[in-house]
């Protein structure tokens, strides 16, 4: 594909990795309801990024998360009773 100017292929990049992240997002959730998504490292910071994920998915309400590595922390959290065997 040829572009005009980097501006062009970034933005089609961008447009790319949206719909290849919605496609993503719904197979994970399945027919699991949820109304927030919080999306953690990177592209958290990209205003585009998250703008046009957002307009992809008005079912949801997106948000950047605010903590580094939220999604380790989460995946510890549902995780801890299950390997931390003291009170």
């Amino acid at each position: 594909m040829d572009f005009q100017n980097a501006m062009d292929a970034y933005g089609d990049f961008i447009r790319q990795l949206v719909d290849r992240q919605v496609v993503s997002i719904k197979l994970a959730l399945g027919k699991i309801t949820v109304r927030h998504i919080f999306v953690d490292g990177g592209f958290s910071k990209n205003e585009i990024f998250m703008t046009l994920l957002a307009k992809a998915l008005p079912e949801l309400e997106v948000y950047a998360a605010e903590l580094a590595q939220a999604s380790a922390l989460g995946a510890v959290v549902v995780m801890y009773e299950y390997w931390n065997t003291k009170p």
